[in-house]
């Protein structure tokens, strides 16, 4: 995953959300962007389709990376 791509995930419970990586500036997770500085972003950085990561004490898998 990088700045700029579109990334979705499921979390746990089965809740899929895409966010695409943003500036600090652009972002509005409401909307579907998310600062490339926010902890989920960081957490993402660098992984890949199938990846799990921990953000806030809950876990998401990359599901898809455009």
């Amino acid at each position: 995953m990088h700045f700029g791509a579109t990334v979705s995930i499921v979390r746990d419970g089965g809740r899929r959300q895409t966010f695409r990586i943003v500036g600090e500036d652009e972002a509005d997770p409401a909307h579907g962007t998310l600062s490339h500085v926010s902890p989920l972003a960081r957490a993402l950085f660098g992984k890949e389709v199938g990846d799990t990561v921990e953000v806030a004490n809950s876990q998401a898998e990359i599901v898809e990376i455009a």
